[in-house]
């Protein structure tokens, strides 16, 4: 009887985990099912992150074309096809395991024109269920997202929200999609965040930088015009030519070539002034009335000098003749004794006591006679006379004088006592 019971109890055991078996197997089936469809999943989501990254680097490589074909409502479209023949994606490279293809829209920013963004979303094929979607979704990296219902962008767990139309674009409920802003782009602030190599067209702003550039002793070569405020040079500049509209400030400047002002004046300071630096000559002025010879240089010319007066501290020498320009007459009145003039005619004179004197004249004084009938001088014919005034004697300083031509001879008469001055130019032997 124990036997009978022991063996009832275990058929009753093995009835008991069979049934729980097969309470529990429609569970653990549809447990499998969805791990692989969750493999699926995350296998699908690595497939869109290569597309993604492939998309990125294209716009990247391409951002100066896709500049000027880009337009407001009216996006540049790029197949996968093309990622695989420029070499951004495998050859091999296909559609998801839904049967979607991949599509890249590069956009304009509805709120900044000259902003580009992108989009990559799937199309054709099968669409996902909303449960898919959302699982790819939050495995898809940046702003991954999904298209629930058409044309309406979500990104995973709800975090952002977009109208397709907004950008030009239409999508089916059950697709993929990740948004790219434009600073993951490079395109965001002031255009982008690099230079160009080449000038985009309608974009200047792409060339422009906004901070310093730090070329870490590098050089900048094959310049054109450099322009900007002020130029900060530790060390030396060297060049053919330079245009400055200022100042130009430093401690010296050695200059291979000639220094020309066009308008206004080479100026310096102090007792300074030009040096030839080979032979120690130059000018400068130490005082406010005289241009000086630097070490007492003499100053050479094979042309003319003219100033108001030249004078001479020592000798004058002249290897051709001297001429005299200004004309005096012979009697007058002169300024400095021992200066030279000329009359007329050429002939030389000389400042002998205030009056203009004919070389070879002579001064010559007497006493009147007692009384006075007249006194021959010298002869009309070989002499010219004039009187030159009364002698320094206390009774010369008055009366009258008579100088006249007599028989040949110049004659004078005076009252008696009076002591007269008669100069006479002799112009012929």
């Amino acid at each position: 009887m124990n036997k009978i019971n022991q063996g009832n109890a275990q058929l009753m055991s093995l009835v008991l985990v069979l049934g729980l078996a097969m309470m529990a197997a429609p569970r653990g089936i549809e447990m499998m099912a969805q791990q692989q469809s969750e493999r699926v999943w995350d296998v699908t989501a690595s497939q869109f992150n290569t597309v993604q990254m492939a998309a990125r680097q294209y716009i990247s490589d391409n951002l100066d074309t896709l500049a000027t074909q880009v337009k407001p409502a009216r996006p540049v479209y790029v197949s996968v096809n093309t990622l695989k023949t420029t070499g951004h994606l495998p050859a091999g490279f296909g559609a998801n395991d839904h049967n979607q293809n991949y599509l890249i829209a590069v956009v304009s920013n509805p709120k900044m024109t000259g902003q580009l963004q992108a989009f990559v979303m799937t199309t054709g094929g099968q669409p996902w269920d909303f449960g898919a979607l959302r699982h790819i979704s939050s495995n898809i990296s940046g702003l991954g997202g999904y298209v629930w219902p058409d044309n309406q962008a979500v990104g995973a767990g709800g975090g952002w929200q977009m109208k397709l139309s907004d950008y030009g674009l239409s999508s089916k409920q059950g697709s993929l999609v990740t948004f790219i802003p434009s600073d993951q782009l490079g395109t965001s602030g002031q255009g982008n965040d690099r230079l160009y190599r080449y000038a985009v067209n309608g974009h200047p702003d792409f060339n422009r930088m906004h901070t310093a550039i730090d070329m870490n002793g590098n050089n900048l070569d094959n310049a054109g015009d450099v322009k900007g405020k002020q130029a900060i040079i530790s060390g030396g500049i060297s060049g053919q030519s330079a245009t400055i509209s200022g100042e130009i400030k430093g401690q010296q400047a050695t200059i291979s070539g000639d220094i020309k002002s066009t308008g206004g004046w080479i100026t310096t300071q102090g007792n300074k002034g030009w040096l030839n630096e080979t032979y120690g000559g130059g000018f400068y002025m130490s005082d406010s009335s005289w241009m000086r010879s630097l070490n007492n240089k003499g100053i050479y010319t094979a042309g003319e000098i003219r100033g108001g007066q030249l004078r001479s501290d020592g000798d004058v020498s002249v290897a051709g003749i001297l001429k005299l320009d200004q004309i005096n007459v012979e009697g007058t009145s002169c300024p400095t004794n021992g200066a030279v003039s000329r009359t007329v005619t050429g002939a030389p004179l000389s400042c002998q006591s205030g009056i203009w004197t004919l070389l070879g004249s002579y001064i010559f004084r007497f006493e009147t006679l007692v009384p006075s009938t007249g006194q021959l001088i010298r002869p009309v014919s070989t002499h010219v006379c004039y009187p030159s005034g009364w002698l320094k004697h206390p009774n010369s300083r008055k009366g009258e004088f008579f100088l006249k031509v007599l028989n040949g001879w110049w004659v004078i008469t005076s009252h008696n006592g009076r002591r007269l001055e008669i100069t006479c130019a002799q112009y012929r032997n």
